[in-house]
């Protein structure tokens, strides 16, 4: 039974670290997805607190052969760039690395920039990371605005953040930053690792404000195809369409297992999803 348009899948890129953007980018176009989620830094998309790579390479690969990038998520974990950063000239780099990733993704088309909440030193007053990440996310969303483009936040792990790890934590942020274009996402593995649920985000955000998805299998941990977790596929597609989700599904595959062949296991994981999505 199909219960929602394969339009609606995205794929990030990340599990195809080891290989080429035109690698990735064949692949997806072979997989008949049409909408790709781009980790910016990595793969020859240069991006820094000074520049990034002409868009217009990029917007080439993409066009030539069919596909749409509508996220665009600049690397913030591998990187020293991150949204609580402490010290002054690391923060502002960071702002300027946003900055210039919201232009890159302006210029791809994107409409959103995925985001998150940023960590502190987990020696110093929680408190102070979360003001830090509120200004910067402040100033963020006022850029973003200028380019016709949203923030879409999702949570993390605790063993990532202390300062948004937690449903209650990033609607405390979303409601101080306060700003029409910062909105929320659901990340799936941080969602079960914390053991809320879909219903408790849409309860909690309104439907509005739920823009997009990091829609993977898990076990609550892993980011995992769908099949290799303990999730059932079925039922999370329909409770996020029961609440009116208009946003992409973006599968964000991360476990090291994939990274030899992925494109062996976005095949696995698109016959999963075709079970549910359909032209």
């Amino acid at each position: 039974m199909k219960l929602a348009s394969i339009d609606r899948i995205s794929v990030l890129n990340i599990h195809y670290i080891n290989y080429s953007l035109d690698y990735f980018l064949d692949c997806q176009q072979a997989l008949g997805v049409k909408n790709v989620e781009l980790l910016a830094g990595r793969q020859g998309m240069w991006l820094d607190h000074k520049g990034s790579i002409d868009p217009k390479i990029i917007k080439k690969k993409l066009d030539d052969r069919g596909l749409k990038c509508p996220v665009i998520t600049p690397d913030n974990c591998m990187l020293g760039y991150q949204f609580a950063a402490k010290e002054p000239e690391l923060r502002e780099r960071s702002y300027n690395y946003f900055v210039n990733g919201i232009r890159l993704g302006a210029e791809l088309g994107a409409k959103i920039l995925a985001a998150n909440s940023g960590w502190g030193y987990w020696n110093e007053p929680e408190e102070e990371g979360f003001k830090r990440s509120v200004e910067m996310h402040q100033r963020l969303s006022e850029v973003a605005a200028e380019y016709g483009m949203q923030i879409a936040c999702e949570s993390l792990r605790p063993q990532e953040s202390r300062i948004g790890y937690r449903i209650d934590q990033i609607k405390h942020l979303f409601d101080e930053v306060n700003r029409p274009n910062f909105k929320v996402m659901i990340d799936f593995t941080a969602m079960s690792v914390a053991g809320e649920t879909i219903q408790q985000w849409f309860d909690t955000f309104g439907v509005e404000n739920i823009i997009h998805s990091h829609f993977q299998d898990c076990n609550p941990y892993g980011h995992y195809i769908w099949g290799d977790g303990n999730r059932n596929l079925r039922q999370d597609v329909e409770d996020m369409l029961k609440n009116g989700y208009q946003g992409l599904f973006s599968q964000e595959i991360t476990d090291g297992g994939y990274y030899e062949d992925p494109f062996f296991y976005d095949k696995r994981n698109m016959y999963n999803l075709k079970h549910y999505f359909g032209e």
